[in-house]
């Protein structure tokens, strides 16, 4: 999802917490957006609703008729949303400041509002609930990362799709007990135990990042720092190649040079 960078005055992708909307009875798991039985029912053309650096009450209310603009209606779809009527083409009133009656001529559906334009239609509403009903199903329901419970001995992993490597555990560990009780042990001191994986796996973060500094760590605890081996690993093969490329270039010029000569 995009994020407002206010100081720079950007929008960057940023990928969403676990359990943010993301759509119509969808949420965002693991970087995707997925359907849910348990998400919440929303807007999609609506979903985080007004942009908050805008004053949409007063540029809307002011003149409804901004909210034809896509811009506009993007930044200010809530407010948008409330002030419609049931008229199709004519949902925001007059398209242009000061009509009047003289313009019902030739204007009608710029001054669709003062002219009483537009064919009115009977609006679909759907019922949304707010809170997420639990139903009759199998699927865990999910579980956001403001829950405070604390896993027990036995307790099987919440959500399996999350369980995938050992960031979640640092986080929140109550949706993966199982898991991180076999690959994170930590202490109620000041210190933490981390057990490293079996295997490094893509995309699996560094458990000490502290240590991973050196490719010696490479050598000697790599399941310790998995993203940071591999992009070594992946620097030395790039480094590799570029040095036998530029090795079998010699020989070729060096080749060429002396049959040329002799």
């Amino acid at each position: 999802m995009l994020c407002a960078d206010v100081l720079r005055g950007l929008c960057i992708p940023h990928i969403a917490l676990t359990g943010t909307s993301c759509g119509n009875g969808k949420v965002c798991i693991n970087g995707q957006c997925v359907s849910d039985p348990y998400a919440p029912q929303i807007d999609e053309n609506c979903a985080f609703g007004d942009r908050p650096s805008y004053s949409c009450s007063l540029y809307i209310n002011d003149f409804m008729g901004n909210c034809y603009s896509t811009l506009n209606y993007r930044a200010c779809c809530d407010t948008c949303n409330k002030v419609s009527r049931p008229v199709k083409g004519c949902e925001y009133g007059d398209r242009i400041i000061d009509c009047t009656k003289d313009h019902c001529l030739n204007s009608q559906v710029d001054c669709c509002g003062t002219c009483n334009y537009g064919t009115p239609f009977t609006p679909m509403y759907s019922t949304r609930r707010s809170t997420p009903e639990r139903l009759a199903t199998t699927v865990n329901p999910l579980v956001l990362f403001t829950s405070i419970k604390e896993c027990e001995p036995g307790d099987l992993d919440l959500r399996p799709e999350l369980c995938t490597n050992t960031s979640v555990c640092q986080t929140k560990s109550s949706l993966c007990c199982h898991y991180c009780s076999l690959h994170y042990k930590s202490a109620n001191t000041s210190t933490t135990q981390l057990t490293p994986p079996n295997e490094c796996v893509l995309g699996e973060p560094d458990l000490s990042p502290q240590l991973c500094t050196s490719r010696s760590i490479c050598q000697t605890q790599p399941l310790m720092c998995c993203k940071y081996c591999s992009s070594q690993d992946n620097s030395a093969s790039h480094l590799s190649l570029y040095t036998i490329g530029i090795y079998c270039f010699c020989i070729v010029f060096f080749l060429y040079i002396k049959t040329n000569v002799y």
